[in-house]
C-alpha cells in the first residue's frame, strides 16, 4: 500500500510537470475542476486503520513572489500530526497561479490568469490557501503566455485524484486535475518529446484513481528523481508507526478544547494564543477573521477551536473553522433557533422561564400541550410498530390516561375530551406517515406533495435522543434519529416533528441543522436531516452548508455571553446603582405585534428605560409600548425588581463556580468520584422494568482491577429522590432520573430511558446534577411582580412599599367559640398570636424566639382555620420544617396533602403519589386536589400545578427568616393573605456572594416587614434553663425571653448518684466541665493557640493533619471526643448530646475523631433543633489577627452564635482558642457575659490537663 501511494504521488507530479510543458504549445486544452465532497471525521477515526495508514495531507506553502528567489521551501503537513517537515530545493523558481472561481460553494471550472515562465523549474503548491493552486512549469524559455482553461467539464478520464482532510465536520476537497482528450495528447506526443527529450512518458498507474495511461513510461531523471527522493523520504516517515515529530502542537483539524492565554485584537482579525494545560501542549496561535473577529473572548477563557492550517498558521475565517466560546454553557438547540427572530426574548425567556407558570401569566397553552402529546403518540407508535388507525387510536387513549398526561392537562386546564378531539385528526396522518416511510407502502397523499422527501426510513435508531455536546456548547433532544435509505444509499438523519402549519421557517430549519451538527459529532454519519409537518405530512430533507453552520454557531456564541454569569471580580468593580441593576441583554427587535403580545415585554421595557446605550427611533413600537406599560408602576417598584434581579445574578456567579455538571466532560469518572460527585464504573443487573413511562434500573459495581473495585457503593453526598444523570465514557447524560433505593452494594434509579437498549459495551457512571432551575425560579418570582393583576398589585404594595398590616376590629362570636377548645392548651401570648392571624386582612408576622413554641402555635392556627372551613397552604424553606407541622396535624385527625417527593416516611400515605395513584383523567385529579383544604409543600416546590390552579385563603410560611425574598414570593402568589413565622435574630437566608450579601440579599421578607404594628412576639420559652436563657437575653433578645415554668428554669444536667465516683476519678478540668451545678451550665474550654502545639507534637503519622487547617482543628476534636466519652461514662444518653461546629471541614474531622454515633453538624443544620447537652467547637486558632474579616466570616455572624447557644437546654460547653475567637465582637460579648470561674484554661499540668494523654485517643 505504501509503494502504491508513493507511485501515485510521483506519477501525479510528473504529470503536472509534463503537462505544463504541453501548455507552451498552445494546442493542448486542459480542463480543471474542484469537486467538493463532505465526509464525517468519524470515518477517519473509526475505520479500523492505524494512524500511520490514514491519508496524508500534502500541500506547499504560499508561492515565492520573486521569480529569482533561491532556496524555496516546500512543506509537507501530516493531518494527524500537523507539525511541518521542511526540505530545501536549490533551484530557480517561477510561479504559475491558477485561480479557482467559486459559485454557490461549488468550485467551478478555473482559468489560468497568467503564466510567467523563467528558466528551469517552477514552484508547485497544492491546497486551498486563498483558493490558489501553484503549478510546476519546467520550461527553460522566457515567453509570456496567457492561456484560458477550457471551462467545459467532461466526465471521461481521471488522470489523478488528490484529497486531503480539512476539518472535522467540514468540507474535504478532491482536486481532479487535467481531464484531457486522449487523442490530442497522443498527437502531441512527438512534439513534447522534442521539447523535453529527457522527459519520457510515465507508465500507466494501476490504482482505482488512475484508470487511463496518458503519457510515456519513463520518469524524468532530473527534477523527477529529486522530487521522487523528496517524497519517498517523507512518505516513508508518514507511514512509520512511530513518528519522529514534535507532538506538542495542537491539531485544530478537529475540535479542540483550549484555554486562551493571550488575545491580540487587530484591524480585521483577532489573534488568540491558546494551550491545552492538561495535555502538555505548547502555546499555539490561531487567527480569527471575518465574522469571528468580533468574538467576545478574553484571557483565561475556555474555548473550542477548529481551524485550517495555512502558511504555518491556524486560520478561522468565513469559509472554514469554528470558534465556540463559553463551551461549558450548554444552550439548547430550541433556544438558539428561537433567537433568530428575537435574541432579547430568547435570553429573557431562558432566564425567567418559570414566569409563565405563575398564576398572573398563565395563558392558553393548548397548542403546546397538543403538540407535545402528538409527538409522544407518533414516537410511541413507531417504537411499538403500530400502523393501523384503530391501533393508533387505542394507543392515544392509553397515553391520555397516564399520570404525566393527566398532570399536564390539569395544569393547562384542558379537559380530556377536548384534548382527544384535537389529537384525533393526527391519527390518520400518523398512519399515513408510518405506512409510507417505514412500511414502504406508498401513500398517494404524501407522494403528491411537491418536494416531499422521496426516500424511506429503514430503521429507527433512537427516539428523544438526548445529546449534550460541550464541543459545540449545545444540547438538545432529537425527536427521532432514523436510518434512512435514499437514492440507494443509507445514512442517518435527525427527524424533527412539527404539528403546526408547514412553513419550513428559518427557525425550524436551523433546529434541524443544529441537530445534524450534533449527531455528526457523536460519530454518526449525518449530513442532512428531515423536517416533518405532521398535520399535512409535508416532509423535506434539510441540507446544511458551512455558512449556515457558521452563522448558527455565531448566534449560539452571542447567546452564551448573556447566559454565563459575570465573575465576582467583575461584579465587585461595579460601583454605581445603575450599573449594578443592569442585566446584559441583546437589542430589541422592531415588531409591534410580537412585542405587544410578548410575556416578557414589561421586563424588556424596564431594562430599556435604564439602558442609555440603546437609543430607539421614535417609530419603534417599544417607545410607545414602553410608556404605556411602565406608567402603571412606581419607580420604587421598578428599582426593587431590578435590584433583586442583580442580586440573584451575583449569587449565581458565586455558585456557578461550584457547578459540578461541567465535571462530566472535564474530569474522568474516577476523579469525579474522588470529588464525591459521581459513582463510577457500574453495570445494570437484572431486568429493566417499566414504571408508567419511566424505567427502573438496578446498578452494581463492575469488577475492575482498580482502586474502585470495591463492590460497595460510595454514596457520600447522594440521597434518596435526588435527581441524577447516567453517562458513559463516550456519551454524556445518556438518561436522567431519580434515586429510588440505595443499598450497600447496589443503587436503583427510575430513569427516563432504558439505557440497556443501546447495547453499550461500557460502564455506566451516575453523577450529581447542578440545576439552574432555582435561579430561574427566583428570577421568575421577582419578575412576576410586574404584572397588571390584582394579586401582583397587592404584593407590590406590601413587599415593595411596605404597606402596614391591617386587622379586623373584632372577631365574630362563632369564630371565638370555634377556636376556644383548640386555644386552651396555649399560653396567652400564643392565643393572641392565633387570633391576630385570623383577624389579619392581608398579612401578619409571628416572631418565635428560641423555645417559645412557634410550631405548636402554627399547628393550633391551622386547626382553627380548618375548623372555620378555610383552605391553608403550609410551606417552609425545608422539607423537615413542613413535615414537622404535618406530623403534628396527623395526630389531630386533620386531612391534608403533602406535595413533593422528599417526605417523612410517616407521611407517605398523605403524599401526592399515594393520593393520585388511581387518577387517570384530569377531572379525577382535580377532584383529589380540590378535596384537600390543607396542602403542604416547600417554597421551592410551590411551582406545582396545583398552586397555579388554586388560590388559598391563608398561606403560612414557617422558618420564613431563612427564605430569600424572591423564593418566598412564589407561594404568596397563590394566597389571599399570608402569615410569616420566624426569628430574624436567628439564621438568615444563605448567600455566598459577599457583595450581594452586603447589598441586602440576606434580608428576608420577615426582616423587611418586621415592625411593632406588623409583628407579634412569642416570648415564653420552654427549652433553656435560667443560666442559658440569661446568656441569650443579654446577647440578643434584650431580656424579652422568660421561662415558661420554674421546672424548666431550674433544670440542669444531673449525674446519676451511682456514677459520681466515676466523675471524681477524672481530671479536674473534666470534673468542672461536667459539673451539674446550674451556675456551671455554661463552660468555656480555652485551648489557647493550638497552632503552636504543632512544634511539640507530630500528628502526621496518625493522618490527622487536615489540609484545611484554618477551618478544622484536631486539637479541639480530641477535647470534644474526651468530653463525649466522659458524658457516656456517667450515663448521659447519646441522643441527648449534640456537637456543633461552624465549618463543614471541622464537622468532617469531628466525625472521624468522635467514634460514637452522635449528631455532629453545622449551625445551619441545627436550626429548629435542641439537645440537653451542646458542645460547640469553634475550630479557628490563628496568630495573625489582621487576616480576620468579621463582616464576611461565619464566626462573625451574631445570628449564628445565637442559634448555637440556644440549642442547649441544660448544658453548653464552648471549646475555643479564646484569644482568636474574641476578635469577633459577638464572641467577645459572649465571653464577657460568662463568669471567669466557668472559663477553664487548658494548659499542660494545670487542672490535671495533659495534651499527650488526650492525643492517645487518636
Amino acid at each position: 500500500m505504501i509503494l502504491r501511494n508513493l507511485e501515485q504521488i510521483i506519477h501525479y507530479l510528473s504529470l503536472i510537470f509534463v503537462n505544463n510543458l504541453a501548455l507552451k504549445t498552445k494546442d493542448l486544452n486542459i480542463r480543471l475542476t474542484m469537486k467538493k465532497v463532505s465526509q464525517s471525521a468519524k470515518s477517519y477515526s473509526n475505520n479500523g486503520t492505524k494512524l500511520s495508514q490514514k491519508k496524508i495531507s500534502v500541500y506547499f506553502t504560499k508561492g515565492i513572489s520573486n521569480s529569482s528567489t533561491m532556496n524555496s521551501t516546500i512543506e509537507i503537513n501530516a493531518v494527524n500530526r500537523e507539525t511541518p517537515r521542511k526540505r530545501k530545493i536549490s533551484e530557480d523558481t517561477d510561479l504559475t497561479r491558477v485561480k479557482i472561481a467559486k459559485c454557490d460553494n461549488i468550485s467551478d471550472a478555473c482559468s489560468i490568469k497568467s503564466i510567467h515562465q523563467t528558466p528551469r523549474k517552477q514552484r508547485l503548491a497544492i491546497g486551498n490557501k486563498d483558493n490558489v493552486i501553484d503549478i510546476f512549469n519546467s520550461s527553460g524559455k522566457n515567453n509570456d503566455t496567457d492561456m484560458a482553461i477550457n471551462e467545459t467539464i467532461s466526465e471521461d478520464i481521471f488522470i489523478t485524484e488528490y484529497d486531503w482532510k480539512e476539518n472535522i465536520g467540514t468540507n474535504e476537497y478532491i482536486s481532479t486535475t487535467y481531464k484531457s482528450n486522449k487523442k490530442q495528447i497522443m498527437e502531441k506526443k512527438a512534439l513534447l518529446q522534442e521539447i523535453q527529450p529527457d522527459n519520457h512518458l510515465i507508465k500507466e498507474n494501476k490504482t482505482d484513481h488512475m484508470k487511463q495511461s496518458v503519457f510515456g513510461d519513463k520518469k524524468d531523471e532530473g527534477i523527477h528523481s529529486e522530487i521522487e527522493s523528496f517524497f519517498t523520504d517523507d512518505f516513508k516517515d508518514s507511514f512509520e508507526e512511530e513518528w519522529c515529530l514534535n507532538t506538542s502542537q495542537i491539531n485544530f483539524n478537529s475540535l479542540q478544547r483550549c484555554k486562551i492565554i493571550d488575545v491580540q485584537r487587530e484591524y480585521n482579525s483577532i489573534l488568540l494564543t491558546v494551550n491545552q494545560e492538561d495535555c502538555g501542549t505548547s502555546d499555539t496561535t490561531v487567527r480569527c477573521s471575518g465574522f469571528w473577529k468580533d468574538a467576545k473572548v478574553q484571557k483565561d477563557d475556555i474555548v473550542v477551536i477548529q481551524a485550517r492550517k495555512e502558511n504555518n498558521q491556524w486560520i478561522i475565517d468565513n469559509s472554514s473553522g469554528f470558534l465556540i466560546v463559553q463551551p461549558d454553557a450548554l444552550i439548547s438547540g430550541t433556544t438558539v433557533s428561537g433567537a433568530l427572530f428575537c435574541k432579547r426574548k430568547a435570553v429573557l425567556s431562558e432566564k425567567f422561564r418559570k414566569m409563565e407558570s405563575l398564576p398572573p401569566f398563565m395563558g392558553d397553552s393548548t397548542p403546546l400541550v397538543i403538540g407535545s402529546l402528538v409527538h409522544e403518540l407518533l414516537q410511541t407508535a413507531i417504537r411499538k410498530n403500530i400502523s393501523e388507525v384503530s391501533d393508533i387510536t387505542m394507543l392515544m387513549n392509553s397515553i391520555l390516561q397516564t399520570t404525566d398526561t393527566c398532570s399536564l392537562l390539569y395544569a393547562s386546564k384542558i379537559s380530556l375530551e377536548t384534548c382527544r378531539q384535537q389529537i384525533l385528526p393526527y391519527v390518520p396522518k400518523i398512519r399515513e406517515f408510518i405506512q409510507h416511510y417505514l412500511k414502504d407502502k406508498m401513500q398517494q397523499g404524501i407522494n403528491n406533495i411537491k418536494n416531499n422527501f422521496k426516500g424511506r426510513i429503514a430503521q429507527i435508531r433512537d427516539i428523544e435522543e438526548n445529546i449534550w455536546l460541550p464541543k459545540l456548547g449545545l444540547k438538545g433532544k432529537i425527536d427521532i434519529s432514523a436510518e434512512v435509505k435514499v437514492n440507494c444509499k443509507q445514512k442517518i438523519m435527525p427527524l424533527e416533528i412539527k404539528t403546526g402549519k408547514p412553513s419550513f421557517s428559518l427557525e425550524h430549519r436551523a433546529q434541524v441543522i443544529l441537530y445534524i451538527m450534533m449527531m455528526s459529532l457523536t460519530g454518526q454519519d449525518t449530513d442532512t436531516g428531515l423536517l416533518l409537518y405532521l398535520r399535512e405530512n409535508n416532509i423535506q430533507e434539510i441540507n446544511s452548508s458551512h455558512p449556515e453552520k457558521r452563522d448558527l454557531i455565531l448566534l449560539r456564541n452571542s447567546l452564551a455571553s448573556y447566559f454565563v454569569p459575570k465573575s465576582s471580580e467583575k461584579l465587585s468593580n461595579l460601583t454605581s446603582k445603575s450599573d449594578l441593576q443592569m442585566l446584559d441583554l441583546p437589542e430589541p427587535i422592531n415588531h409591534h405585534n410580537a412585542c405587544s403580545k410578548c410575556t416578557y415585554n414589561t421586563l424588556c421595557c424596564m431594562y430599556l428605560s435604564k439602558d442609555s446605550s440603546i437609543q430607539l427611533s421614535e417609530t419603534n413600537p417599544l417607545v410607545e409600548l414602553g410608556k404605556k406599560i411602565l406608567d402603571k408602576y412606581k419607580p420604587s417598584h421598578i428599582d426593587y425588581v431590578l435590584h433583586w434581579i442583580s442580586l440573584l445574578q451575583m449569587e449565581e456567579s458565586s455558585q456557578s463556580s461550584n457547578n459540578v455538571t461541567r465535571y462530566l466532560w472535564t474530569l474522568s469518572p474516577e476523579k469525579r468520584e474522588a470529588k464525591k460527585t459521581c459513582i463510577c464504573n457500574l453495570k445494570v443487573i437484572g431486568k429493566v422494568t417499566d414504571c408508567d413511562t419511566k424505567y427502573r434500573h438496578t446498578f452494581v459495581r463492575s469488577n475492575l482491577d482498580t482502586q474502585f473495585s470495591n463492590i460497595n457503593i460510595p454514596y457520600m453526598e447522594f440521597s434518596d429522590n435526588e435527581y441524577v444523570l447516567v453517562s458513559t465514557n463516550t456519551r454524556i447524560n445518556l438518561s436522567a432520573g431519580f434515586i429510588a433505593q440505595r443499598k450497600e452494594d447496589s443503587i436503583t434509579l427510575i430513569l427516563e430511558r432504558d439505557v440497556t437498549k443501546y447495547n453499550i459495551n461500557e460502564f455506566f457512571h451516575i453523577d450529581k446534577y447542578s440545576s439552574s432551575s432555582l435561579f430561574s425560579g427566583n428570577l421568575a418570582n421577582v419578575g412576576g411582580l410586574m404584572s397588571d393583576s390584582e394579586i401582583c398589585e397587592k404584593l407590590r404594595d406590601i413587599v415593595i412599599d411596605k404597606k402596614p398590616a391591617c386587622f379586623e376590629k373584632g372577631l365574630p362570636y362563632p369564630i371565638i367559640k370555634a377556636s376556644a377548645r383548640i386555644l386552651q392548651n396555649l399560653n396567652k401570648i400564643q392565643q393572641r398570636a392565633v387570633l391576630m392571624a385570623i383577624s389579619a386582612k392581608e398579612y401578619l408576622l409571628i416572631k418565635g424566639m428560641p423555645g417559645t413554641g412557634k410550631t405548636q402555635t402554627v399547628v393550633a392556627l391551622v386547626e382553627v382555620l380548618h375548623k372555620l372551613g378555610h383552605s391553608v397552604l403550609i410551606t417552609s424553606h425545608t422539607n423537615s420544617a413542613v413535615d414537622n407541622i404535618l406530623l403534628k396535624l396527623l395526630h389531630k385527625d386533620i386531612d391534608f396533602l403533602r406535595l413533593g417527593s422528599s417526605t417523612h416516611p410517616s407521611l407517605r400515605h398523605k403524599s401526592e403519589a399515594y393520593a393520585t395513584a388511581d387518577c387517570n383523567t384530569p377531572s379525577s385529579l382535580e377532584t383529589v386536589y380540590s378535596s384537600k383544604n390543607i396542602i403542604g409543600v416547600t417554597c421551592y416546590g410551590a411551582h406545582h400545578a396545583l398552586l397555579g390552579r388554586r388560590t388559598f385563603d391563608v398561606c403560612i410560611v414557617d422558618e420564613s427568616t431563612q427564605v430569600l425574598q424572591p423564593t418566598v414570593l412564589r407561594p404568596l402568589y397563590s394566597a389571599k393573605k399570608f402569615i410569616l413565622v420566624g426569628d430574624p435574630d436567628q439564621l438568615p437566608p444563605i448567600i455566598k456572594n459577599k457583595l450581594a450579601r452586603k447589598l441586602g440579599a440576606d434580608e428576608s421578607l420577615f426582616a423587611r416587614l418586621d415592625s411593632e404594628n406588623n409583628t407579634i412576639k412569642l416570648t415564653k420559652q420552654y427549652r433553656m434553663n435560667k443560666s442559658i436563657m440569661y446568656l441569650a437575653n443579654k446577647l440578643t433578645y434584650n431580656d424579652m425571653l422568660e421561662a415558661g415554668d420554674t421546672s424548666i428554669e431550674n433544670a440542669t444536667f444531673v449525674t446519676p448518684s451511682k456514677e459520681v465516683n466515676v466523675l471524681t476519678k477524672e481530671e479536674e478540668w473534666i470534673q468542672k466541665a461536667l459539673s451539674s451545678d446550674i451556675s456551671d451550665s455554661i463552660i468555656v474550654l480555652n485551648t489557647g493557640c493550638t497552632n503552636k502545639l504543632k512544634e511539640n507534637y507530630n500528628l502526621s503519622e496518625k493522618g490527622y493533619l487536615d489540609s484545611d487547617e484554618v477551618n478544622s482543628n484536631i486539637w479541639e476534636a480530641v477535647i470534644v471526643s474526651k468530653l463525649v466519652k466522659t458524658f457516656l461514662k456517667v450515663n448521659a444518653k447519646l441522643e441527648n448530646i449534640g456537637i456543633i461546629a461552624p465549618f463543614r471541614a471541622h464537622v468532617s474531622l469531628l466525625k472521624k475523631v468522635v467514634a460514637e454515633d452522635i449528631e455532629i453538624n453545622t449551625v445551619d443544620q441545627y436550626q429548629g433543633r435542641d439537645k440537653e447537652i451542646i458542645i460547640y467547637s469553634c475550630a479557628k486558632s490563628i496568630t495573625n489577627f489582621s487576616d480576620i474579616r468579621e463582616d464576611l466570616e461565619v464566626l462573625g455572624d451574631h445570628r449564628r452564635l445565637t442559634v448555637a447557644i440556644t440549642r442547649a437546654k441544660h448544658k453548653l460547653i464552648v471549646v475555643a482558642d479564646k484569644r482568636t475567637i474574641s476578635q469577633y465582637s459577638a464572641f467577645k460579648k459572649l465571653f464577657y457575659l460568662i463568669e471567669n470561674k466557668n472559663i477553664i484554661d487548658l494548659d499542660n499540668s494545670y487542672n490535671g490537663f495533659c495534651w499527650e494523654n488526650l492525643l492517645r485517643i487518636l
